[in-house]
């Protein structure tokens, strides 16, 4: 969509996975962001001085040439994209961007917004019913965009949700509809019926937090595309301390593969970017594990690979601050829904890449397929790093594997991407003090006690100062 004060600038027509009848998903979306205020009908958007307009893109054909269009189009303009489509969230189905797509969403992040950098918002995914993993989606595992999850009333993941470690926040959407809990949680706008109080997905959860990132831009329109991923990173707060899954890594942050870093604040983001510094120039450095002969998994076993890197020290890619971290992988496997994929940074953090998916029963396995994790955010990424591949065997309903099958799975290819900066004083400082602190303390109690000193810690309106408003405001048709 386009921009305006509160800089949010494109959203897609259509962002969703689904067929959307009378086609009113991308007025839903907008209405999300920025319903007019004070105009007594349906509610008011998060950023309602925003302006906003939509690109149709799944009303027909789509191709690869029409993603990386709709990535760049008018990116000097448009500062914020709400893209809410991927593969089809049926637990079976492995797609991304292809190769235009790749590279429209790398010269969006890097060159657009006048060098700043577009910001491509984009919905997590609605597979969770079916036993789908978002690290499947090619587009969520991109370092440039920013994964968005859903989070209940009660700040228990969604139902229809999915995990994986590229996730980097959640927002408030609400539970499935239930008979006796049909709670009225979103109140949008609806081109057929005017408003719609149960807009519900990852794909209603995204716009949200573009409308929170609309406002963080307003207070500070300077931001580059990675200032806003840092800014979610050290902002977004644990909504449910009780929920299983939270640890802290070795750069202090707490992370959750449903949650990402936490539920966004929005009076918090603000606040802190009008005293935002901005961050070190990206630094990427690679290493590769030769597989000469390829590593075989017997069936239902598992194999950890070692790969040992020096995160190209001495050299001026090196890297001692992680942000994100990719795993390239091809393995080969009967059925691709046995396989579960795990990396453990040289701190001990887990990024479960891949989980088991029981509907997958594609023989085509992995290839070259990039994973990304943020759950390395802020550790020293020197040392060994762990690369677990299990095969499942038995977990995919109607794979037919034979009892007697002795070598089911090859690892044929990984290679290891890093993400991040080098800060002149860190050394190996944070992840000693993270690890003296997890002995001293149970991990359990460390996040309990970060859940209540994130809520008594609220920003209200009365702690951020006046924005000046931006002058020329521009509008597109």
């Amino acid at each position: 969509m386009l921009s305006s004060e509160s800089r949010l600038m494109k959203a897609s027509c259509h962002c969703s996975k689904h067929t959307i009848l009378f086609h009113s998903h991308g007025t839903r979306c907008a209405g999300e962001v920025a319903m007019e205020a004070n105009n007594s009908f349906c509610g008011v958007g998060i950023a309602y001085n925003a302006r906003v307009g939509g690109i149709r893109l799944l009303g027909g054909l789509v191709t690869d040439a029409t993603e990386a269009t709709a990535f760049t189009y008018n990116n000097d303009y448009i500062d914020i994209y709400n893209c809410c489509w991927g593969p089809t969230d049926n637990g079976k189905t492995l797609g991304g961007p292809k190769k235009l797509g790749q590279k429209a969403l790398q010269f969006g992040a890097r060159k657009g917004r006048k060098g700043k950098g577009s910001i491509f918002v984009w919905a997590s995914g609605n597979g969770g019913l079916f036993n789908d993993h978002c690290g499947a989606d090619g587009f969520v595992n991109s370092i440039y965009t920013i994964p968005i999850g859903a989070v209940t009333q009660e700040g228990l993941p969604a139902s229809y949700g999915e995990p994986c470690p590229a996730v980097m926040a959640v927002t408030l959407n609400g539970v499935t509809k239930e008979i006796l809990n049909d709670l009225p949680l979103v109140t949008t706008s609806n081109s057929v019926r005017g408003c719609d109080s149960h807009f519900r997905g990852t794909s209603s959860a995204a716009p949200l937090a573009a409308g929170v990132l609309a406002l963080v831009l307003e207070a500070n329109p300077d931001l580059s595309w990675r200032d806003v991923q840092h800014l979610i990173a050290k902002t977004a707060k644990i909504p449910n301390p009780l929920q299983a899954g939270w640890h802290v890594n070795g750069g202090g942050y707490h992370v959750h593969h449903s949650y990402g870093f936490g539920l966004m604040d929005a009076g918090l983001m603000v606040q802190q970017a009008l005293l935002w510094t901005p961050v070190n120039p990206q630094r990427m450095c690679s290493v590769e594990l030769p597989l000469d002969p390829v590593i075989i998994i017997p069936a239902g076993k598992s194999v950890n690979l070692h790969l040992t890197t020096n995160a190209c020290e001495g050299t001026a890619r090196a890297i001692n601050t992680l942000e994100h971290v990719q795993a390239v992988v091809s393995i080969t496997s009967i059925c691709r829904g046995d396989l579960s994929v795990d990396l453990i940074s040289p701190f001990g953090t887990k990024s479960q890449l891949l989980s088991t998916r029981m509907f997958d029963l594609s023989q085509a396995g992995l290839s070259k397929w990039t994973f990304m994790s943020v759950h390395s955010w802020g550790e020293n990424p020197v040392g060994t790093w762990t690369l677990k591949v299990l095969d499942n065997k038995g977990t995919v309903i109607g794979c037919h594997r034979p009892d007697n099958e002795i070598n089911a799975t090859t690892v044929r290819h990984f290679k290891l991407v890093l993400w991040g900066t080098f800060e002149n004083d860190k050394g190996s400082t944070v992840d000693a003090n993270v690890k003296e602190s997890l002995q001293k303390n149970a991990e359990k109690q460390l996040n309990e006690d970060e859940f209540i000193l994130e809520n008594i810690t609220r920003v209200g309106v009365n702690d951020i100062p006046l924005v000046s408003k931006q002058k020329g405001r521009r509008s597109t048709t």
